[in-house]
């Protein structure tokens, strides 16, 4: 999840570089439209990557018989954030 989060950051500092690269002329429109959709992929890979820490977590609590009424509550707060 934290390698995800850097590259969002990464990601999002490409497309930002790109985009004003396109604004003074040394980039054209498909960098701009590349840099951006690797920023969505790389948003969509770490959405999964936090949804299945969650699932990973909730399912080993339960295989080891401690899951409980508030670590569901905790993770649908999660989940509907």
């Amino acid at each position: 999840v934290r390698a995800y989060e850097a590259a969002e950051v990464s990601s999002l500092s490409a497309l930002e570089s790109n985009r004003l690269g396109y604004q003074v002329g040394v980039r054209i429109n498909i960098d701009v439209l590349n840099a951006q959709q690797q920023l969505f992929s790389t948003r969509q890979l770490l959405a999964k990557a936090r949804y299945d820490t969650l699932i990973a977590g909730l399912r080993l609590k339960a295989a080891a018989g401690t899951l409980k009424e508030d670590d569901l509550a905790l993770v649908n707060g999660l989940l509907q954030n």
